[in-house]
């Protein structure tokens, strides 16, 4: 038997499609007979070409080896024997395999690693005589692989690309397709025409598709249906991307990139690969357009497909106008909805109707309790009532004249409630509801009854052409400034309920930011609320309450707009501005503009100074001190830090002397003074864990793991870093500055305790990571470290295996790396780094 491989490692995984119906098939005793002749062809081929068998289970294979050209001759082999073989009474046995090269760790005779779960998820994806390689294993073999495209494989989040063995047709992979389209909850009726339309458009040269029309004609369904059809065509994938909820059209560009998960800027990550991006009610941010334009003329095989009431009018455009259904597609829609039988009725109703889908659906939701007749003559009696203007689309005409009347048929409760709904941007609560809306449970079942209200697990929503019918209503009833205001009101409440800084120690950090999470489009709405209707105090409140919440998020962009419109607007309360202050000066010193970072300090301090707030005035002092050592005036520092420090330790305020201790621990690592590190790192950890606060400690961990690193215990180092990785994971806080500077640290950790491969891969999703959220400066212990740590591996490894390694790990999106790291077991504190 071979050696078992280390290091860089092929491994293969195999099983017999079908095995339970091939034992049903057989029997018992015929089966086993199959069974034992296929591991023995198995085992002959992979020994001839040096494999090392993991585990055998049932009909299954895990082997490995040494090398990727191995692994690829030993499957091919493999299969040509099972291809050859006789087969008891004549049996089929077709066997998948699955092929990944990578560095998975050793445990015993076994190994473990997220390279195990994917070399296992690829053979899972193939189908019987397929043999499907990854990306990594097609890179180190000669020859021709067929490409298969990109997929998506259950539990990784990334598309990997992959590729077959031989030329051999098989059905498209099992595979999590590439792809993030939403699954309708209904079938399609009717549109095939257009779907196939759109579909050759699409895939004959067309690359920006607008369908256009009004609000109810089916133009996300059937974008929807289209994009489905266009999955396979697309290497590198097809996404939807929701638009409704946004207002600001500078978010566009980043929430394609959330999606899409890009990490060095949105027209780097797309690039030249084939991709298909689904725009979901454009008209909402339509000033975005001439971005999508930018970003379609950077990525020559970037197509899009956009839902729109207004066309975009950029260069390239092809406008798709979404008509009424044909009139047999509306009767089987209304039929299918209604679960009735078609009639001249029903045709006559959806005539009426214009055929348009929505409306369709709005008046079959009546079917339970009126006749298609008595929906006819209702809505007959309405139409000429509530027409639009002369110069109206007549189809919105009716579409506005169906809703109305549905509306018309509610209760005034009902009704009351539904216009009062459309406050909420995203949905909400029960708990909102009844707070902001004075909902009663009754009339929220009765208004999802009749379709225009849905839920989705504990939050109600509306479809966005609905909601945009109930603001309408609400603002002509007059009151739409009262329940905008208690709307505003109720999230300012909420965030300040969910901010850090008002409970420190007292929450935990992951279900707040869980919270406010679910309600970050309200959030948004009441910002603009307080914005347009000159409330600069909740302004002001609002965006300090979120200054924890964005920082964790890694939305720069966004904090920093609110908080620049918030102090220039407001000045009171208080202790709402000095917490922007504070978040500003973070951001100016990011920025390594001084003057504006010395600035907002100073004025925090003076405004703290007139307020008497004696813990505001320290921490104000300590932020000075702080800027002091990035600045490199260590001496200065050094005195702010023991001036705080004595005032803190008279006023008894321990938050403060945490600050202190956590922060003269850095003050020694940029001094060289390992020890003292070490030190005051320990006191902060102790300070901060009495006080309650997960932050601090996680900061304070990590600079003691500095430390350590720097004095040669990376063990020790490996061993704090990794736990300050777990808040940080546990909150979703990925995408910060105290992410990065940790992730890097541990990766470099690794290197030292020869666990290289996992180091390389660590420090390049940590790079990658710090060119994503725009985080340039760096220590000079980090750069030393950094630096001799990669110099270190790719002695270790070698020019190429390093290269593999990094790419891997820069391919990773956040949330991976740091379960990656997470997973990866360490040595005992003070093992040395050979």
């Amino acid at each position: 038997m071979s050696a078992q491989p280390t290091g860089t490692v092929t491994l293969l995984f195999s099983d017999i499609e079908g095995s339970t119906r091939l034992l049903e098939g057989l029997g018992a005793e015929r089966y086993s007979e199959v069974l034992e002749l296929h591991r023995r062809l198995l085992r002959e081929a992979f020994a001839a070409h040096d494999g090392y068998e993991v585990d055998t289970e049932g009909d299954s294979f895990f082997v490995a080896f040494h090398r990727a050209e191995d692994a690829v001759a030993a499957a091919e082999q493999a299969q040509q024997a099972l291809g050859g073989a006789e087969w008891p009474d004549g049996a089929t046995v077709r066997v998948r395999m699955g092929v990944h090269t990578g560095a998975p760790l050793s445990s015993g005779p076994n190994y473990v690693g997220a390279d195990v779960h994917r070399a296992a998820r690829i053979m899972a994806a193939g189908h019987g005589g397929q043999v499907v390689v990854s990306a990594t294993t097609r890179a180190l073999v000669d020859g021709e692989l067929s490409a298969l495209g990109e997929h998506r494989l259950k539990d990784f989040d990334e598309p990997v690309a992959l590729f077959q063995i031989g030329s051999e047709s098989f059905p498209p992979l099992k595979t999590i397709s590439n792809t993030n389209l939403p699954r309708p909850a209904s079938s399609l009726i009717g549109r095939e025409r257009e779907r196939d339309e759109l579909v050759a458009m699409l895939g004959n040269g067309s690359r920006l598709v607008t369908l256009s029309g009004p609000g109810g004609s089916g133009k996300s369904r059937l974008a929807l249906e289209t994009a489905t059809e266009l999955v396979p065509e697309f290497e590198a994938g097809v996404f939807w991307i929701e638009l409704a909820t946004l207002r600001d059209p500078a978010l566009v560009t980043e929430t394609v990139g959330r999606t899409l998960g890009s990490k060095n800027g949105l027209a780097e990550h797309v690039g030249d690969r084939e991709m298909l991006l689904v725009l979901d009610n454009f008209e909402q941010v339509v000033e975005a357009a001439p971005q999508l334009g930018g970003l379609m003329t950077a990525c020559p095989k970037l197509r899009c497909l956009v839902t729109s009431r207004e066309l975009l009018r950029i260069s390239g455009e092809v406008d798709y106008p979404v008509l009424p259904l044909a009139e047999g597609e509306a009767v089987e829609l209304f039929c299918a909805r209604s679960r009735l039988e078609p009639d001249p009725a029903i045709a006559e109703l959806c005539a009426h109707l214009d055929n348009m889908p929505l409306a369709v659906e709005l008046a079959a939701a009546r079917a339970r309790l009126l006749s298609p007749a008595e929906i006819l003559d209702r809505l007959s009696q309405q139409l000429d009532l509530l027409k639009g203007g002369r110069d109206a689309d007549p189809r919105q005409q009716t579409l506005r004249a169906t809703i109305d009347w549905s509306h018309e048929l509610l209760s005034t409760e009902e009704q009351t409630l539904f216009r009062r709904l459309a406050v909420f941007r995203g949905g909400c609560t029960l708990d909102a509801a009844e707070s902001v809306a004075d909902a009663d449970l009754d009339t929220l079942q009765s208004l999802l009854d009749k379709s225009l209200l849905r839920r989705t697990g504990d939050r109600f929503w509306m479809l966005e052409t609905i909601r945009a019918y109930a603001r309408e209503r609400l603002a002509e009833i007059g009151d739409e400034a009262e329940w905008r205001e208690r709307h505003g009101e109720y999230f300012l409440d909420f965030a300040e309920s969910n901010d850090p800084q008002q409970a420190p120690g007292g929450r935990d950090l992951a279900v707040m930011y869980a919270h406010v999470d679910a309600e970050i489009d309200n959030l948004r709405a009441a910002l603009e609320w307080a914005r347009d209707s000159g409330d600069h105090e909740r302004l002001l409140r609002l965006a300090a309450s979120l200054e924890y919440y964005w920082s964790s998020r890694g939305l720069w962009h966004e904090t920093h707009s609110w908080n620049a419109l918030a102090l220039e607007r407001g000045s009171s309360p208080a202790r709402a501005r000095m917490a922007i202050l504070n978040q500003e000066s973070w951001h100016h010193a990011r920025e390594r503009d001084w003057e504006a970072a010395d600035a907002r300090v100073a004025e925090w301090l003076r405004i703290a100074e007139q307020e008497g707030d004696e813990h505001e005035a320290l921490r104000a002092q300590n932020a000075a001190a702080l800027q002091a050592t990035d600045k490199g005036d260590f001496q200065a520092a050094r005195r702010l830090f023991e001036e705080v420090g004595a005032r803190a330790a008279e006023a008894g305020d321990r938050m403060i002397l945490a600050f202190v201790a956590v922060n003269l621990a850095g003050l020694f690592i940029q001094e060289g003074d390992y020890a003292a590190g070490i030190e005051y790192g320990a006191k902060a950890v102790e300070l901060f864990r009495e006080l309650g606060d997960e932050n601090g400690q996680v900061v304070a961990i990590a600079n003691s793991a500095w430390c350590s690193l720097a004095l040669a215990d990376p063990a020790q180092a490996a061993s704090d870093f990794h736990t300050s990785l777990g808040p940080l994971a546990r909150q979703g806080a990925f995408r910060t500055q105290q992410a990065t500077g940790t992730l890097e640290g541990f990766g470099i950790s690794l290197v030292s305790l020869r666990l290289v491969e996992a180091g390389v891969r660590i420090l390049g999703g940590a790079e990658a990571l710090r060119e994503e959220i725009g985080f340039g400066h760096r220590d000079p212990l980090d750069i030393e470290l950094r630096d001799a740590a990669i110099a270190a591996a790719k002695a270790d490894l070698g020019e190429e295996a390093f290269s593999t390694a990094w790419k891997e790990g820069e391919a990773m999106s956040p949330e991976d790396v740091m379960a990656f790291a997470l997973q990866v077991p360490l040595p005992a504190a003070g093992t040395s780094s050979g």
